[in-house]
């Protein structure tokens, strides 16, 4: 376990807790109790380290990326990680300001968020279902905020920590330049030395590895970019296929929070816009990412063998035995993922 490991006999390993829960009462009134004591007595008896994540996002032509972003917040809130930087992914500024909403929301706007500065990529409306909403509330009582390119912020990240995991639930593009990337101000390493030495891995949010004919949309709306990662990064890619999330549907509880909570309004609006009915529930494709990315050795999923994962020139995954990425696999049902995550969005 990469955050903390707990062997005793006392105590089971803390991501155990997140599904063993002998009388099933609520993930917040058990979990996170039991997750605070356990953290406490680690912390007088063991060395404590926190993951760090950088976090690289679409949010705005799905829900779901909004729900994961508010997981990673309810995990750091438990001092599982950190959020070093959050990226924005299109060029659609509604989304990088939505991004900087949530982070407000739960208390961490010092975080830094980079916005990707190429025009015309991923515009229009199918990329604001509800971005321009939480935009538009978050700026009655803030000024326009002002945002750095996407690849400067990852570097500062980079330069000044080690052992970062990455994790994407968009497509691969900053990515892809941040490999690109020059020796600069920042640091005197180009993107792949950058990478090589401050990343420990990356958790994507890619591919179909039931249906390796599938075309994954965060795949194949970047072929080029896909496969320039795929091929290129230096370190350990885990994927989490776009099998895992279809029928895990998670949500409810936005649906008891307050109005401007700026997560139930995604889950809201994108309802409205593309079911046409406000509802609180969506697939969990992007929470599932970040849920595994923090929680490494979940007992929900687990990872495949040794794999070499790129994609043809139509998006379709590619799989051979070898090489230094994996995929993850459930482990348990959908019904028991859904409940774990259902507690860590609101």
């Amino acid at each position: 376990m990469r955050f903390l490991q707990i062997t005793t006999k006392k105590y089971k390993k803390i991501s155990d807790l997140t599904y063993t829960c002998e009388s099933r009462v609520k993930y917040n009134e058990y979990v996170y109790r039991m997750l605070n004591k356990l953290l406490t007595d680690y912390k007088e008896r063991f060395t404590y380290r926190m993951l760090k994540i950088l976090l690289d996002t679409d949010l705005g032509a799905d829900c779901d990326d909004a729900g994961a972003l508010a997981l990673l917040h309810r995990l750091a809130d438990e001092k599982l990680c950190e959020i070093l930087a959050v990226t924005h992914c299109t060029s659609e500024k509604s989304g990088a300001v939505a991004v900087k909403a949530i982070n407000d929301w739960y208390n961490r706007g010092d975080i830094s968020v980079g916005q990707y500065d190429v025009k015309a990529f991923m515009e229009g409306e199918r990329y604001t279902r509800y971005t321009c909403e939480i935009m538009d509330k978050y700026l009655e009582n803030h000024s326009v905020p002002k945002f750095e390119n996407a690849v400067r912020v990852m570097r500062k990240a980079l330069a000044s920590n080690n052992d970062v995991v990455i994790v994407v639930i968009g497509m691969l593009n900053n990515i892809a330049e941040l490999l690109k990337s020059e020796a600069d101000d920042i640091s005197p390493l180009n993107g792949v030395e950058l990478v090589k030495k401050s990343v420990s891995s990356m958790y994507v949010m890619g591919g179909n590895f039931e249906d390796l004919s599938y075309e994954e949309y965060n795949i194949v709306q970047d072929i080029e970019s896909a496969q320039c990662v795929s091929k290129n990064f230096p370190v350990p890619i885990v994927y989490s296929g776009f099998e895992l999330g279809t029928n895990v549907l998670t949500g409810d509880n936005l649906e008891h929070q307050v109005e401007e909570n700026p997560v139930r309004m995604a889950y809201s609006e994108w309802n409205k816009v593309v079911c046409g009915k406000e509802a609180f529930r969506r697939s969990s494709w992007d929470p599932i990412t970040v849920y595994c990315a923090v929680i490494q050795d979940t007992p929900l999923f687990k990872k495949s063998a040794p794999k070499n994962i790129t994609f043809d020139d139509e998006g379709k995954t590619l799989v051979t035995d070898g090489g230094k990425d994996c995929y993850l696999i459930a482990k348990k049902s959908n019904e028991e993922v859904q409940e774990v995550l259902n507690q860590l969005i609101y």
